[in-house]
């Protein structure tokens, strides 16, 4: 056996594979100090400790997996004969260069996208990852070029490029062209356990697991078990949970693993002490007024892009984030303990329209199933003309094709928007909110004798942020305690702060508007964000709530005024169609997705987002790489939040709510699909 090569071999191999190790050690720390808060991880110096050592273990895999195309070159080495070893060295040589020279382009970039990933979602590569593929290709270039720093990405790529140059020539100088001893000795036989080795490495464990989630739980603390991670392993998780949420509508295996035996057992399950309020098939009734038979309101729905509750608490007549809307603010009811259903715009949209916690549907081959949670069904059911108006393009994402069969009567986008008016605004992803608000209320001024339902989606306050030259901006003067914790440039933070003052004024110039006209008495407004902002501003495990809380607004003319009312109930997407049938149809069927926010009766109300995080007047439960997280609220005013050692009773309690709410409504979507898919036989 030619064992001097074979050791030469390894040599070479073991240099190239210190520096992947550096590569991912640098990078970990350049995460930990640019993502962690420093006396935070004070207090958890051991947890960190362990988190890299965690790491190490994926780092040492995820090279293991980019050097598997070395292992043939070690075999054939122990059996090349003496007189070839030199060329064969040189063979070893361009071919490792080349192949690591690919392996490294690849692990930088997933690196560089991961950082800039956590940047924006404030987590590693995850399931929103795959949406990029499926965006507006132009608008997340140009999102891109404009947020993102090109030149240090460059730069990155340059040093990384040039070290692994200069590390091969010296490689090739100090390892390939020397002469290679032929004398051995015998324990120079164990080096052929290398190979058992690295595959040891590749599978990262002893144990009866390869590596997985759970092996970065080494804290209390999420951000320290983040930092286990590296971006391969991420995108290997990642995919993963795509293919496990895939829309599969196998309705026995749903409730299979949600360990119950029959739908009934999850609703019982659901309800508790509570006395039933939906059908088997969650089907439910708004309660029968004559008032609302006779005097049917006209009603708004906007979904508004990434407005944040963060942002309207930090408001103030200097930092002006919400511009206009302030003044309009007393005028409307604030629910001001929300959360976004997802943290995603196309997600969240989904959601609303059909309650879906599995998505995405639009792409799916399920895009057309006519569904029976449809938030349009129950306008129609009592005689109303519905719509879907946007600003951005109606094949975004294929939700016209969707949207066509939940029952909307009319699907508006940019270009109808700059027909009716050709001076429109637009930038990367379509018109601006002001022109489509004006095209709502030319919409709502239409006479055919009917009322009006609308589903407006808002796109203005979206990378790149961008606010029309008609626009008259209030002034905003960062304080010094905010720009502190701001996570980007300060250009990129004020960009992203008068996108979102500009949507809220224009907001409130609509509501405005329309309460000044002769609608402004039978038409009832509702706006939420679709998700919160994670790019500009940190946020601690501790600030989980606010990481997710987006405003839920009302404007609810005299008539149609609710008689109950509490702005801090915990509320969520979930609950506001509900909210909205309860205040403006009489003795209307629809399907249960939430709770009436005005409902005074109601004893449990509870906040969910990403059917993995929910919160209620006691605390929050988040899962978190597969790990159950408990916290308990650390004031009256349920912003802050502290994780406790054990999940205890309250906590199982409200991981059983929100595991039986996800299932039986996942059930629900399937039993549509299914239905669908045999009529269609």
């Amino acid at each position: 056996m030619n064992i001097g090569l074979y050791k030469r071999v390894l040599k070479i191999t073991c240099v190239y594979f210190v520096f992947f190790f550096f590569i991912f050690l640098i990078s970990r720390f350049f995460f930990l100090f640019s993502y962690g808060n420093v006396e935070e991880l004070n207090e958890v110096k051991v947890g960190i400790v362990k988190a890299l050592i965690s790491g190490a273990r994926f780092d040492i895999s995820a090279i293991c997996y980019g050097f598997l195309p070395l292992v043939l070159f070690w075999l054939v080495s122990m059996f090349i004969p003496q007189r070839f070893s030199l060329r064969f060295l040189k063979i070893y040589y361009t071919a490792i260069s080349i192949i690591l020279m690919i392996v490294l382009l690849l692990f930088l970039s997933l690196i560089i996208i991961d950082y800039f990933f956590y940047q924006f979602f404030q987590s590693h590569i995850n399931l929103l990852f795959f949406g990029i593929f499926y965006d507006d290709t132009s608008a997340v270039l140009d999102s891109v070029w404009t947020d993102y720093p090109i030149l240090k990405i460059v730069s990155v790529y340059l040093i990384a490029v040039l070290s692994f140059i200069f590390l091969s020539r010296s490689i090739k100088k100090n390892l390939v062209e020397t002469n290679i001893s032929v004398t051995f000795k015998k324990k120079d036989y164990l080096l052929t356990l290398v190979v058992l080795l690295f595959f040891i490495g590749m599978r990262g464990s002893l144990g009866e697991f390869t590596l997985r989630r759970e092996h970065t739980n080494v804290s209390t603390n999420e951000f320290v078990n983040s930092l286990g991670y590296n971006a391969i392993y991420s995108l290997k998780f990642a995919n993963s949970e795509r293919k496990e949420n895939m829309i599969v509508p196998d309705i026995d295996k749903e409730i299979a693993s949600s360990n119950y035996k029959s739908i009934v057992d999850i609703q019982k399950e659901y309800l508790g002490s509570e006395s039933p309020f939906f059908d088997n098939d969650l089907s439910t009734k708004t309660a029968y007024n004559e008032f609302l038979e006779k005097n049917p309101p006209n009603v708004i729905f906007l979904q508004m892009e990434s407005m944040s509750n963060h942002y309207f608490e930090l408001n103030t007549d200097e930092f002006n984030l919400i511009g206009d809307l302030k003044e309009e603010l007393p005028n409307l009811y604030y629910f001001k303990n929300g959360t976004s259903a997802f943290n995603g715009t196309i997600q969240t949209l989904e959601n609303f329209i059909i309650g879906t916690p599995k998505t995405i549907i639009s792409q799916s081959v399920y895009f057309d199933t006519p569904f029976s949670t449809s938030i349009a069904l129950p306008f129609k059911s009592k005689g109303y003309d519905t719509y879907f108006l946007t600003g951005a393009n109606l094949s975004w994402r294929n939700i016209d094709k969707m949207l066509e069969r939940q029952h909307f009567d009319y699907l508006k986008g940019n270009n109808d928007i700059l027909e009716f008016n050709p001076n429109a605004e637009q930038f990367a992803w379509g018109v601006h909110d002001g022109y489509l608000f004006d095209y709502i209320f030319n919409t709502l001024k239409k006479e055919d004798g009917k009322p009006k339902f609308i589903f407006g989606l808002t796109i203005s306050n979206h990378t790149p942020f961008e606010v029309p030259t008609s626009f008259k901006t209030k002034p905003i003067k960062m304080p010094a305690e905010v720009k502190k914790s701001i996570r980007v440039k300060e250009d990129i933070a004020y960009a992203n702060f008068y996108s979102h003052q500009y949507a809220a004024s224009e907001l409130a110039r609509l509501i405005k508007t329309i309460k000044e006209s002769p609608y402004g008495e039978n038409t009832i407004i509702v706006a939420s964000g679709d998700h919160n902002i994670r790019q500009v501003f940190e946020y601690t495990p501790e600030d989980g709530f606010m990481k997710r809380s987006v405003p839920i607004l009302f404007y609810i003319p005299e008539k149609y005024k609710p008689a109950f009312f509490d702005a801090n109930i915990m509320a969520a997407h979930k609950d506001i169609f509900p909210t909205i049938f309860n205040l403006s149809l009489s003795n209307a069927k629809y399907i249960y997705t939430g709770d009436d926010l005005f409902d005074k009766k109601k004893k449990y109300r509870f906040a969910i987002n990403d059917y993995n995080f929910m919160a209620d007047s006691i605390g929050a439960i988040a899962i978190e790489n597969d790990k159950v997280y408990y916290y308990t609220w650390a004031g009256k005013n349920k912003r802050k939040l502290l994780v406790q050692p054990e999940i205890g009773e309250h906590g199982q309690y409200m991981l059983d709510k929100m595991k039986t709410f996800t299932t039986m409504h996942t059930i629900k979507i399937y039993q549509d699909i299914q239905r669908h898919q045999q009529n269609k036989d």
